[in-house]
């Protein structure tokens, strides 16, 4: 039952709106609507806060709570003084209606352009692309778990772009339409390396330079014990075998593109060709300071991630 306190509240809050004009009232809906997104959120992430609380200025435990800001939480740390709220120094911090925040990360699940993203949050291509990079910062160098079972690896090559920038660092002549791109010279191509096992868990690293001294680096860390890691014929990828004590798989040549029925590297290079469609084709190609964000980007689509799952690995 509803107190009467409550119901002379909603009497007063219904003879307000009756007397309003049907503008006044979508104002006070738009209001009303922004005020359960950002407590929605709030929601969303202080459990993420609340596990491990602590400053993020000092890193002290030591916090209590320091009143609100609309819905949000603020705090104040013991030890440096300073007052912050579930949001300071992370890739969420300072950023605008938040409101809009689970809208937009639905379109980057359907994988949309900057202008789509734009148009269906009704904001400017600025912000769209702000958000895009803030959501996916975090998940760039974020690789969890590790690869297991048969693990299939393979590195590619990226054009290197400088695309947005207003000059072009060390004087490089703009690049033509059309592919005239030298492979063999160094500084064109950008190394990426690709791996990932039949549960379409996926790690990808970029590359400072095609060597087998940063494959391993950047592969061996992620290999399980006792798997079955296959490959083209790079030397690197054997001695990533030997160091992780994994039996290896080397598909050298097309009439040994299959091994005993299941050993290959074709899933490794389908997941390369879509996201190389996607990056050069629907993205127009991305400049490669943001390349890693990308990769990313691809990671949550096959781990099939949903919009709030998308936020949170954002806040994380």
């Amino acid at each position: 039952m509803y107190t009467k306190k409550f119901t002379k509240q909603l009497n007063r809050i219904t003879q307000a709106l009756l007397s309003m004009t049907p503008a006044q009232r979508e104002v006070v809906h738009q209001s009303i609507t922004r005020s359960q997104s950002e407590v929605s959120i709030n929601e969303l992430i202080q459990p993420v806060f609340d596990h491990s609380p602590q400053c993020p200025h000092c890193h002290g435990a030591h916090i209590r709570k320091w009143g609100k800001s609309g819905e949000t939480q603020r705090y104040k740390c013991v030890s440096c003084q300073k007052t912050f709220n579930n949001k300071t120094k992370t890739p969420l911090a300072r950023l605008r209606k938040c409101s809009l925040w689970l809208e937009y990360t639905k379109c980057m699940v359907l994988k949309l352009t900057l202008r789509e993203a734009a148009d269906v949050c009704k904001i400017n291509l600025r912000t769209s692309f702000l958000w895009r990079h803030r959501f996916l910062i975090a998940q760039s160098n974020n690789h969890s778990g590790k690869l297991s079972g048969i693990i299939e690896a393979d590195e590619f090559f990226m054009a290197y772009s400088e695309k947005g920038a207003k000059k072009l660092s060390n004087n490089r002549a703009a690049r033509r339409r059309g592919n005239d791109i030298d492979k063999r010279k160094r500084g064109q191509q950008v190394p990426v390396l690709l791996s990932v096992d039949r549960s379409n868990h996926i790690i990808d690293k970029v590359l400072s330079a095609d060597t087998g001294v940063q494959i391993r680096e950047n592969l061996s860390p992620y290999i399980t014990e006792n798997s079955v890691l296959c490959s083209d014929g790079a030397w690197a990828y054997v001695k990533v075998a030997k160091e992780q004590k994994c039996d290896h798989k080397r598909l050298i040549n097309n009439k040994n593109r299959v091994i005993e029925n299941i050993y290959h590297i074709q899933t490794v290079n389908g997941v390369i060709s879509n996201l190389k469609a996607w990056i050069n084709g629907k993205m127009k190609g991305v400049a490669t300071k943001y390349l890693s964000h990308y990769l990313a980007w691809n990671r949550e689509s096959y781990a099939k991630l949903n919009n709030q799952q998308i936020l949170l690995a954002a806040y994380r």
